[in-house]
């Protein structure tokens, strides 16, 4: 199993529509990963790690700390109480790693 810190782009989209509980697919001839944000809805772009309108929520809902550098590690950390603290290069990546580290525990920060 890949360690949360090794998750980017589309496999880490799918573990956090995981962690959060979202259905996503690929919808016919095309190659984004999708939801249906309401039933009878059209299917939008899923990828909470590249789209602040689905990722900054989930930051703020789940009250994840981000800092630059910390550290002096050259990336972004993201930090969730009890103790969840992971890099990403981007403000969303590590975000959303940390995100998985706490719903799903299974995912080993690294």
């Amino acid at each position: 199993m890949e360690k949360a810190s090794e998750l980017c782009s589309v496999k880490l989209d799918i573990l956090v529509a995981e962690a959060i509980g979202i259905d996503v697919f690929y919808p016919d001839n095309h190659n984004k990963l999708s939801y249906e944000p309401r039933p009878g809805m059209s299917p939008r772009e899923w990828a909470p790690s590249r789209f602040w309108s689905q990722g900054g929520p989930l930051i703020e809902q789940h009250k994840i700390d981000l800092n630059w550098s910390w550290e002096e590690t050259g990336e972004w950390t993201a930090s969730i109480e009890p103790d969840i603290n992971v890099q990403g290069k981007t403000v969303l990546e590590a975000a959303m790693r940390a995100l998985i580290c706490l719903k799903l525990p299974s995912y080993i920060q690294a």
